[in-house]
């Protein structure tokens, strides 16, 4: 391992970074106001004006462990690269009868394009389908989003369509794509 690390220093090549996952909490909310401005990643996204304040509120209202209970609507986690804060994951409940949720994500500008949400999103998905009863994960990304469509495909999520005219960005009709993953087909797996 060693040599390996000597030999990416040397070469100039960067060692792929640590990822990981952690719920996030109310102090968040600065770092996620701030990310949410970004060109890079509202390029792709119409997200909404929100306030510090707005957003801490919705982080705070969160409970983590219902999402183990079945039950509670909306849950986030913070993506670290290297023990540094990269980015944010979201995962919204439509229907826990059907175990049927959503799965959003975004990246700080610096940490894109180092494979970070890849493995951040592979986190979260042994996750959920061996602790919660969601069975069926739903993505989207903008037509021309192809850093997220790897993201998703990397993840084992399969294209489902064509969403045309999803929403409208900076006022423009933006196709969307439609990926899904199933608990039985990441199982399989192995």
């Amino acid at each position: 391992m060693a040599f390996v690390e000597k030999f990416l220093s040397e070469s100039g090549a960067n060692p792929a970074p640590r990822v990981s996952l952690r719920p996030a909490v109310a102090r968040d909310a600065d770092l996620l106001w701030r990310w949410r401005g970004e060109w890079t990643v509202r390029r792709h996204q119409p997200l909404h004006e929100l306030s510090v304040a707005q957003l801490r509120a919705d982080v705070a209202s969160q409970r983590m462990s219902d999402l183990y209970r079945g039950r509670g609507e909306k849950f986030q986690w913070i993506v670290s690269a290297d023990g540094e804060a990269a980015g944010w994951i979201t995962l919204v409940v439509s229907n826990w009868e059907h175990g049927l949720a959503e799965v959003g994500y975004a990246l700080a500008t610096e940490h894109q394009g180092c494979g970070v949400m890849t493995r951040g999103l592979g986190q979260l998905l042994e996750d959920l389908f061996h602790h919660t009863e969601i069975e069926r994960l739903e993505a989207r990304c903008a037509l021309d989003n192809l850093a997220s469509r790897r993201v998703l495909e990397k993840n084992g999520f399969r294209y489902e369509g064509l969403l045309r005219g999803y929403f409208k960005l900076r006022g423009t009709r933006v196709d969307n794509l439609l990926f899904a993953h199933l608990r039985r087909d990441y199982l399989a797996r192995g």
